[in-house]
């Protein structure tokens, strides 16, 4: 499994670093002065237009970028996908190296296209180069790197843009981050196109119509798609709401917001490294339902505590966050939160490429990609509802909540509407294409 499944690993994790560089850059940049935003008399309320633009490209781009997945060889696509990073990283550091806030702002929008191209190769690829039982363990392990390197990302980007010339490093940063994982997506063994005879075409309603008919025609495959696009919606509002929490509601700088989504990223990563380890041969659908429903009763906890964290006389430092058994309780739930989020994501990944049809696999995970652009759009545009009307954040974190027991509450009806043994059966190499439920 190593040989086959190392290159895409290492294409993903480094992606995903430079772009959650990029991201948090601007997201601690510009609530804390240190990037402009051109356009916003307010500079919060560029943070969740901030927060939109990633999915807002891969809403626009991934019906085209889902055709050239299935029509083109697998590996082909990776290097050129990777390689176009390149390019685009070498403009986003030149933007911040200048500081051009405008310039950089765009670039996180250009990267959000990248990865709307990379995304259906990748996700498409994993059936050809894991086995169907190896599956719910190659996507633990793709989120395990996916979220420990979004943390990793936070961290550099957080740090390094309120440093002096800090532009500069996180272009530093972003360039190396791009070759890398080109780098590593040379290594990438060959994989057949799954249509090689497909007409490309570039009416964008009509390939979405396409897709949405694609997923809708292979059995089984959009409860689990709308599953992966709600984990999109309520981490997106986490992420761009958690900086606001810890300026106006703890009183924090700058590095203690970058620590708290730090926390939420790593809590992922455990969640999704826990996955891999789940067993080979089932599909572990009610771990995830059980995981959301744990979730969501932790971020309201979260939500209520919030405001009892700061000291009385004065801001909540990073040393502060682990000062108390109170706080520490509080760091805790919040990494624990994020683990239950990120064992409920890999079984219904693993799902929808088990079940969808090798011929249009590309553009079904295309349509997933869309799917997650739709639902993470309302949930970043969300926290101008906090921006606009000087609600507290923690009302937002607490609503977030709620929303994660009705995920988990629709799973739990789901699984008893079904017959007896067809929601969390065994399967073999053999299924890998077919049905489950």
């Amino acid at each position: 499994m190593q040989r086959r499944f190392w290159p895409i690993w290492t294409t993903l994790s480094l992606g995903t670093f430079a772009d959650n560089v990029l991201r948090q850059a601007l997201l601690i940049g510009i609530p804390y002065g240190v990037v402009t935003a051109p356009g916003f008399p307010n500079p919060d309320d560029a943070m969740p237009i901030i927060g939109a633009l990633l999915p807002l490209a891969i809403l626009l781009f991934s019906p085209i970028a889902g055709q050239l997945a299935d029509k083109y060889e697998t590996s082909a696509m990776i290097r050129r996908t990777k390689f176009a990073e390149i390019g685009l990283m070498a403009v986003a550091a030149y933007a911040f190296a200048a500081e051009i806030g405008g310039l950089a702002i765009f670039m996180l929008f250009a990267m959000g296209a990248q990865s709307a191209f990379f995304s259906p190769v990748r996700v498409g690829a994993m059936p050809k180069y894991l086995s169907a039982n190896e599956l719910v363990r190659g996507n633990g392990l793709c989120n395990a790197g996916l979220f420990g390197f979004i943390l990793l990302g936070y961290g550099v980007g957080g740090a390094l843009i309120v440093q002096p010339a800090g532009g500069a490093k996180v272009g530093a940063v972003l360039v190396l981050a791009a070759i890398l994982g080109f780098g590593a997506a040379l290594f990438a063994p060959p994989r057949a196109a799954n249509a090689p005879n497909l007409k490309l075409r570039h009416n964008w309603f009509a390939l979405a119509d396409e897709m949405i008919r694609l997923t809708l025609r292979a059995p089984g495959v959009a409860p689990p798609m709308i599953g992966v696009g709600v984990f999109f919606f309520l981490s997106t509002a986490v992420t761009v709401m958690t900086p606001l929490l810890a300026r106006d509601t703890l009183g924090s700088d700058a590095l203690t917001a970058t620590a708290l989504n730090a926390l939420f990223a790593l809590g992922i990563g455990v969640g999704a490294i826990a996955a891999a380890a789940l067993p080979k041969r089932r599909t572990s659908l009610g771990v995830a339902g059980a995981s959301v429903t744990a979730a969501g009763v932790l971020t309201i906890a979260i939500g209520i505590a919030a405001p009892h964290l700061a000291p009385e006389d004065g801001a909540l430092t990073l040393t502060d966050l682990f000062a108390t058994p109170f706080n520490i309780a509080f760091s805790l739930a919040l990494a624990t939160t994020a683990a239950f989020m990120g064992l409920y994501i890999s079984p219904l990944q693993a799902a929808m490429q088990r079940r969808a049809t090798p011929d249009s696999r590309a553009r079904i995970m295309a349509a997933s990609s869309l799917a997650n652009a739709v639902f993470a759009l309302p949930g970043s545009l969300a926290v101008l509802m906090i921006t606009r009307t000087g609600a507290p954040p923690e009302a937002g974190i607490t609503g977030v909540g709620a929303g994660m027991l009705l995920v988990g509450a629709a799973m739990a009806s789901r699984r008893f509407m079904l017959p007896r043994g067809k929601y969390d059966e065994a399967f073999n190499d053999a299924a890998s294409t077919s049905a489950v439920e």
